[in-house]
């Protein structure tokens, strides 16, 4: 498949790493606008390890860890924001619970990365996903909106894209390949039954509609990567910034619904 894997190769290298867009810092002041962050939380989550396995391989290095650093301090913000927008004492449990776990995996991502430690990474990033999936559900459960559910799952799409990376590098670092296979295959149908939902809500509207089939397209590159289209050490990179490029994408696409909710 020469052609198809030049064609890959060129869109991701058409891609330029970038940051991801800036953030306001504040107050949160709407119900779109909390379940867009509680959401971020549980891609953070996954971006954090993925950033963490990176820091290992001497060309992911140092783009690794400027992800790292800038993925905890976004982490760290938002779950202040959202404990203090916190409308119910249940959630504020939720929130407090999650910065209790927040600190146990921020002490590990501070450790140098080791094959040892891969293990460990794996149950503790599930761990802050879990218990920041569920305050997501808390905040979305706020609103009888359709659209509130749709900032939800656009919003897991950006953690699906991190998570696929971080099994990708956990596997050539070491990790179980029967857990890698069945969490690889779980993240890629969920992905993809997502998408579809999105595509088809009524609520997309022309813009969101655009921004999704961008994302598609950015689907197709991560797929390409995670498959090995490239070797050796740009493998890694290109399955790195490919999960970056798709996770941008996403992060417009849940922030349009995100203001349509309010």
């Amino acid at each position: 498949m020469p052609n198809r894997r030049n064609a890959v190769l060129a869109g991701l290298a058409g891609m330029a790493f970038s940051g991801l867009p800036a953030l306001a810092q504040g107050r949160i002041n709407q119900l779109g606008e909390a379940i867009d962050k509680a959401g971020a939380q549980r891609m953070l989550s996954q971006r954090m390890g993925k950033a963490w396995l990176g820091l290992s391989r001497p060309e992911l290095a140092e783009r690794a860890r400027a992800v790292l650093k800038a993925s905890e301090a976004r982490f760290e913000r938002q779950l202040g924001e959202l404990l203090a927008y916190a409308p119910t004492p249940e959630i504020a449990g939720s929130y407090r619970a999650l910065q209790h776990r927040f600190g146990d995996y921020r002490a590990l991502l501070q450790s140098p990365p080791s094959r040892e430690r891969v293990d460990e990474l794996l149950r503790t990033s599930g761990e802050v996903l879990s218990l920041a999936h569920v305050a997501t559900g808390q905040l979305q459960e706020r609103s009888a909106e359709a659209t509130a559910r749709l900032v939800n799952v656009s919003g897991r799409q950006r953690m699906l894209s991190q998570r696929l990376a971080l099994f990708y590098l956990a596997d050539q670092q070491g990790a179980r390949p029967d857990l890698v296979r069945r969490e690889v295959a779980k993240a890629r149908t969920e992905f993809v039954a997502a998408m579809s939902l999105l595509e088809t809500a009524a609520e997309g509207a022309p813009a969101i509609r655009a921004n999704l089939t961008l994302a598609q397209s950015q689907w197709v590159f991560l797929q390409a990567a995670l498959a090995g289209e490239s070797q050796g050490p740009k493998a890694a990179s290109d399955v790195f910034v490919a999960s970056e490029n798709l996770l941008s994408v996403m992060e417009t696409v849940t922030g349009q619904f995100a203001r349509q909710l309010g």
